[in-house]
């Protein structure tokens, strides 16, 4: 004798529109949070410890003719340099921006992200402090 259980559905019930709905509006995926038992405490740490090294630190406020001459340098040169912003985020971490100086346009500065194609624009007050990448 085969024991074969009874669903409580029929799959012949739903069609793909229905299914479809369904996992596009209703379905709520936990994401990360289900996988999260399985990190073990010495590899939660040893995230924690990496994320903390790459923080970056809050670098002293160069004068607006530093600022300037670095950029332009940068510029000239094509190099790549970090550019240390005045705003923060919710950890009173700096923000960072890396890449090469690509144009300027009156108070504004054109950076070509190394991470992206996109280029951002930054506008020079809010720039706290420039250094060269080697």
């Amino acid at each position: 004798m085969v024991y074969k259980k009874q669903l409580k559905y029929n799959p012949d019930d739903f069609n793909e529109a229905e299914l479809q709905h369904f996992f596009d509006y209703e379905y709520q995926d936990r994401g990360m949070l289900k996988w999260q038992g399985f990190f073990l405490s010495d590899h939660t740490s040893a995230l924690n410890k990496e994320k903390e090294e790459q923080r970056p630190i809050r670098r002293s406020k160069q004068s607006e003719d530093e600022i300037s001459r670095h950029l332009m340098q940068a510029w000239q040169s094509k190099q790549k340099v970090t550019l240390q912003l005045e705003e923060v985020d919710d950890d009173q971490v700096p923000q960072e921006l890396s890449g090469v100086i690509a144009g300027y346009r009156e108070n504004e500065i054109v950076v070509q992200r190394t991470d992206s194609e996109r280029n951002v624009m930054v506008l020079l007050d809010s720039v706290r402090n420039i250094r060269n990448e080697n």
